[in-house]
């Protein structure tokens, strides 16, 4: 169940500040409120010593996006790495366009089935985070299926979970609220941006400030299982202040 307190910051967002100072992006992201983070990269530290810095700044790793490719060379070590920094989730972040054909989607559920495997012997649970791409019509498929469809169906739900991005299931024109309900008891984490009506990466806004119904997605998400909520924005316009107008009025909308 999403709380005040299950908020969680997608360290992409300030990319621009990590890529400066890692650590100390990392402290002001802990003095502006958030308990947690998600990770996508490390910023080539190794994982101990940042362990032990989000300790010392009271932060917790709640997940880490980790390209399929990690997966397929490294996938151990990608595996003990998060589990170094204490993450529960691991998370299939992205799909490069030549891996999005429906040629490509038996081995992909098979990675995503063993990938799974491994994780949850690790005591971490997979996830596969979504944009658009995923709700366009499949090539060869049966009419009107998705590659989201076939991921969703084919997947072993013991072993993959989903990370659902809200702001992107509403630009590929699909209602999210109907989307949690789908993917009941399968979607530990959900990312939050708000939605401005341009279907762009760079017109996602913070939370409350667009037009998604959050009082509905809130309980949808509850409904369907949800333990974080994980704030994320492409191209933030001011980085800090709008991590922090997200979280404010992420908290605003737990506690109505």
């Amino acid at each position: 169940m999403l709380t005040p307190e299950s908020i969680a910051l997608q360290m992409y967002t300030l990319r621009t500040e990590t890529a400066k100072d890692f650590l100390g992006t990392a402290r002001r992201v802990a003095e502006v409120g958030y308990p947690a983070v998600e990770f996508a990269g490390y910023g080539e530290m190794p994982v101990a010593e940042l362990r032990a810095a989000l300790d010392d700044y009271g932060l917790r790793a709640v997940s880490a996006h980790i390209p399929v490719t990690a997966f397929e060379e490294r996938r151990d070590e990608a595996l003990a790495e998060a589990t170094t920094l204490g993450c529960n989730y691991v998370v299939v972040p992205y799909l490069p366009a030549e891996r999005r054909g429906a040629e490509h989607l038996p081995g992909l559920v098979a990675l995503l089935n063993d990938v799974g495997a491994a994780a949850k012997a690790a005591g971490l649970v997979l996830c596969y985070h979504n944009h658009a791409f995923e709700y366009e019509p499949l090539a060869g498929s049966r009419p009107g299926e998705t590659f989201f469809d076939v991921l969703i169906g084919s997947t072993d739900p013991d072993l993959v979970a989903f990370e659902l991005d809200l702001f992107w299931s509403k630009v590929a024109g699909v209602d999210p609220v109907t989307e949690l309900s789908r993917l009941s008891g399968r979607v530990p984490l959900v990312h939050l941006k708000d939605f401005t009506g341009e279907a762009t990466a760079e017109s996602a806004a913070p939370v409350g400030t667009g037009s998604l119904p959050w009082p509905l997605l809130i309980d949808a998400a509850n409904a369907a299982g949800a333990v974080w909520g994980i704030v994320e924005q492409d191209f933030p316009k001011d980085p800090f202040a709008d991590v922090a107008t997200s979280l404010e009025n992420a908290r605003k909308l737990l506690t109505e």
